[in-house]
């Protein structure tokens, strides 16, 4: 799935006096901070060095993660790495609540970077599943005020190739609760990614916790991501790993976890005027444009519509719930913001 913002057009709206249209305007989509637990239990198959085509779950992982955070599609981000069983991690969190990379229980490393690189080479699969202690880890290290950034999304991903199998709790109703209040408490979404051997059913009752949003089998490049699991769903599938199928899931959910947030553009050309903005969407990223529908807040939300976090004084535009789901269902998804100026 991609998102425009393109340099804004002149609208027959817009008047001469007022258009901002001709000059170049930049819009964002707010930006990601991922706090990743990675599963590193003996089931994830044979150890290998980044760069190599050993085919076992593991191997795929590691190389998947590391063509993520080298990616251009991950700039602007920013990633934090743990992984599970690790020694010295508890039931409680302790120990997955701080990170492996770049260490520490505060911080990200800024994407792209081959700053992980070195921890996927080092790690090698072995031990078992303590999947509460992963989610605790999650909990508080994402919960933590340090790692919630003004003006970027902070979410959690999951990554296990099984079933919870400790001495932890291994019911998956308690861990997706542990979830929910998470959520309920700071709004931060733990998206749950599962690779051959986790089962389907369990894996959405924690992603269901989680609340990541849901997502079709089919997205973008990405096929069958709910497994066995009725579509839509919440959890993500990516099988075997082969064919790179992790890092098109991650790159997918750090679109669908920022949700249809943009950040309000700038121009030279004045000072932009909020009530003479207008936000279209092309469906596939071809004309005809569809003009959405201008809304007071959230509660307010219409189908085809949109609006400001902030009236008086605008910092983002908020598609709403209807209108996101249809851009986010479209792997070409493209949006126009058209500014009008107070003036010159």
């Amino acid at each position: 799935m991609s998102f425009f913002y393109d340099a804004p057009y002149r609208d027959s709206s817009l008047t001469g006096d007022s258009a901002c249209a001709q000059t170049s305007a930049t819009a964002t989509l707010k930006p990601i901070d991922m706090y990743i637990v990675l599963d590193r239990s003996g089931s994830m198959g044979t150890d290998c060095n980044i760069g190599s085509a050993t085919a076992s779950k593991w191997c795929r992982a590691i190389n998947a993660l590391s063509t993520y955070f080298n990616s251009t599609a991950a700039t602007g981000n920013a990633a934090a790495l743990q992984y599970f069983s690790i020694g010295g991690g508890l039931c409680n969190g302790t120990g997955y609540s701080s990170s492996a990379v770049p260490g520490g229980a505060t911080g990200y490393t800024t994407l792209p970077s081959n700053g992980f690189d070195s921890s996927l080479n080092a790690q090698a699969p072995s031990g078992g599943t303590p999947t509460e202690g992963a989610i605790r880890g999650i909990m508080g290290f994402t919960g933590t005020a340090a790692n919630q950034r003004v003006g970027r999304k902070a979410i959690g991903i999951l990554i296990t190739d099984g079933d919870p199998s400790s001495t932890c709790d291994d019911n998956v109703t308690n861990l997706g609760n542990l979830l929910q209040t998470h959520f309920t408490s700071t709004a931060i979404p733990v998206f749950v990614i599962g690779m051959t051997g986790a089962s389907d059913a369990n894996l959405e009752t924690m992603a269901i916790g989680g609340n990541g949003p849901l997502h079709p089998t089919n997205i973008g490049t990405a096929t069958g991501t709910c497994g066995a699991s009725a579509s839509p769903c919440r959890h993500w599938n990516v099988g075997d790993g082969s064919g790179n199928k992790l890092a098109e899931a991650i790159k997918l959910i750090a679109g669908l976890a920022i949700g249809c947030t943009y950040a309000m553009p700038t121009t030279d050309a004045g000072t932009i005027n909020p009530d003479n903005v207008s936000v279209e969407y092309l469906q596939n990223g071809v004309p005809p444009a569809a003009a959405l529908t201008r809304v007071t807040n959230a509660a307010a939300c219409v189908a085809n519509g949109w609006y400001y976090d902030n009236n008086a004084a605008p910092t983002q535009i908020v598609l709403c719930p209807a209108q996101c789901t249809t851009v986010q269902a479209d792997a070409n998804a493209k949006v126009n913001v058209l500014l009008g100026c107070l003036g010159g």
